[in-house]
């Protein structure tokens, strides 16, 4: 975790310094007009590129139990979205989590992580597979996490082993 959060901070700081080198580039150009375009543009880009990180709200019904969740704003988390709805059959394994298995693989860009928690719902590569966490685990070092549950996690005990969950945007 205190990785993943030093490549945030890197990452961060290499896109401020980057982004504070291009604007005198644009600021030297001969057209005095296009400068005062080019800069505004680039920061109202931003402004929706941050929007995203709020994720994106999604349904999850089986049976008539009916959950929220949200998707984050990884690569794989937005391949998945495009697919929806659907509706996929679920597994419970080690009573802990639901698996799902896809038909084909999803853009996996990392980042890859291992701190777990109930709630999480992640993508495992390996198998093109994703999984809902609902119960404590340990992990594996090939999941990218793509959202999570914010609906109450206990209703997952009552749901059967095998169930067919309608995944939709909300």
């Amino acid at each position: 975790m205190k990785k993943l959060l030093s490549l945030v901070v890197l990452a961060s700081s290499a896109a401020i310094a980057l982004g504070a080198c291009a604007a005198p580039a644009a600021e030297n150009t001969t057209a005095s007009a296009a400068p005062a375009t080019t800069v505004p543009a680039a920061i109202e880009s931003s402004a929706p590129a941050e929007a995203p990180t709020d994720g994106t709200s999604i349904t999850i019904t089986a049976g008539d139990v009916v959950l929220t969740a949200t998707l984050n704003d990884s690569q794989v988390a937005q391949d998945f979205a495009a697919t929806l709805p659907v509706t996929l059959p679920w597994l419970r394994n080690a009573g802990i989590e639901y698996i799902t298995e896809l038909s084909a693989p999803m853009t996996e860009s990392g980042p890859f992580y291992t701190n777990v928690q109930p709630g999480d719902i992640v993508y495992y590569n390996p198998l093109d597979s994703i999984t809902i966490i609902y119960e404590e685990t340990s992990s594996v070092p090939t999941l990218t996490k793509m959202g999570e549950i914010t609906s109450e996690l206990s209703v997952f005990e009552n749901l059967p082993d095998g169930v067919d969950m309608l995944i939709e945007r909300a």
